[in-house]
């Protein structure tokens, strides 16, 4: 056998073995798979910027507003992402525009939830019966969460104004409630109560004279509406009993914090919606909005 023979069979058996190098590493990745586990379709891919809110901005006031600082919302920064491997999501605060040199609370929350409301305030005109007279009359309204105050205008037959205090009412819901008072005899009132539609007037009312009187009747707006708002519902507790954990800001009123979850901080797998408060000095100030993970 010549040299250049001895030559090319070497070569041969180089190739074999870097050949059979790669087939034992192919296999070495695929039985090792989980280890470079992707997270389902749907996911979060790469970091996503979750927006903050002011907490009087989606939820009632009061309670909430009374800590809000105004800009906080828009110079701080949720960012929030499921990368592969163990760690199943991440999140990152990076706080701006706050108090200086103060501890602030973080709440790993579920997902708030809002419900449609209504704000009654303005001016209305009313059609309202006493017995089988019919009679147009006036309601001013103020309202202060789903507090109302105001006032309401009778006429009587000859044309003359009689004030009526309203000192107590509600909105809740689509109902309107209020107590009033006859403002020259203020041991005189009168309950009222009505439906507010759709198109934000009021509708299927009726009213009646608190004892001694006995007048009662019906009535509904033919001018003035309601205006629709959307408004959360409270606080929706911590997510799968995490705790709470606090940061402090520096002299320029910014600080950041992180946050991991992994596996075990789930119930199993399944699609979960969380949102992240933040208190200071007892009083909520950013809610960030819901957002999504996916668990397998």
């Amino acid at each position: 056998m010549g040299k250049r023979s001895e030559i090319i069979i070497k070569f041969i058996n180089i190739m074999k073995k870097l050949i059979l190098t790669a087939i034992v590493i192919v296999s070495l990745l695929a039985t090792t798979g989980t280890a470079f586990a992707v997270k389902p379709t749907g996911n979060l891919a790469g970091a996503v910027n979750v927006p903050w809110n002011l907490s009087a901005a989606v939820m009632p006031v009061p309670p909430y507003g009374s800590g809000d600082i105004p800009g906080s919302d828009t110079a701080s920064k949720l960012i929030v992402n499921q990368p592969n491997g163990n760690t199943e999501v991440t999140m990152t605060g990076v706080m701006n525009g706050l108090n200086p040199n103060t501890t602030y609370t973080v709440y790993p929350s579920n997902a708030w939830s809002s419900s449609n409301a209504w704000d009654v305030t303005g001016n209305y005109t009313i059609s309202l019966t006493v017995g089988n007279t019919l009679y147009t009359e006036y309601l001013v309204l103020q309202q202060s969460g789903n507090v109302i105050t105001g006032e309401y205008l009778a006429l009587d037959p000859a044309g003359t104004v009689s004030r009526w205090v309203i000192e107590s009412g509600t909105v809740l819901g689509n109902t309107i409630n209020f107590l009033a008072h006859f403002y020259p005899v203020p041991t005189m009132h009168a309950t009222f109560s009505a439906t507010i539609a759709t198109n934000g007037s009021m509708v299927d009312g009726t009213w009646r004279d608190i004892i001694p009187g006995t007048r009662s009747g019906l009535w509904h707006t033919t001018s003035g509406t309601a205006i629709p708002y959307n408004v959360g519902n409270g606080w929706p507790g911590l997510f799968e009993n995490l705790s709470t954990f606090t940061f402090t800001t520096d002299e320029f009123g910014a600080g950041s914090w992180h946050l991991n979850l992994k596996n075990e901080n789930f119930a199993g797998p399944g699609t979960y919606n969380l949102s992240i408060w933040i208190n200071g000095a007892g009083a909520t100030i950013l809610v960030s909005d819901n957002f999504q993970v996916v668990v397998e």
